[in-house]
């Protein structure tokens, strides 16, 4: 079963907020029986994604996401999205860029499976002082 589009309106509506209210997100979107990927974590149940959540907005200036058209058929949802995120421990503060989508799978139109396809070099490692300078020297020889 998927996600009905008012269920993902209402996921993109509280990820719109810095930091989202992650105690509403739990409750109104996602299934308790969650299961969530990233490129950097993966995470088992409401209790550890919200607790992931609360530690990854901690200092967190500002991040906005500008979604895309969603694509849906009977069992999954893409969510394209381009997601401005200022940090004062990345890009030196600057507001930077990195786009990506999520597959949302739904059951009792709840979210029960959610993954995040970016490029974490593009979000993080990219981002730190003096990684990202390696980081980026190691892609200008790759081509």
């Amino acid at each position: 079963m998927t996600l009905s589009s008012k269920q993902v309106a209402r996921f993109q509506s509280l990820f719109n907020h810095t930091p989202p209210d992650i105690d509403v997100l739990m409750d109104e979107c996602y299934h308790e029986r969650v299961l969530f990927r990233d490129p950097l974590v993966e995470r088992r149940g409401t209790e550890s994604l919200a607790k992931y959540l609360r530690a990854a907005y901690v200092n967190v200036t500002s991040c906005e996401f500008d979604f895309g058209e969603p694509a849906s058929n009977a069992h999954s949802v893409m969510l394209p999205w381009s997601m401005t995120l200022e940090h004062p421990k990345l890009a030196r503060g600057r507001s930077f860029f990195v786009e990506g989508v999520s597959l949302l799978q739904g059951q009792d139109d709840l979210i029960v499976f959610h993954r995040d396809y970016y490029d974490a070099g593009e979000l993080l490692y990219e981002n730190i002082p003096v990684l990202g300078r390696i980081i980026q020297w190691i892609r200008s020889r790759a081509v």
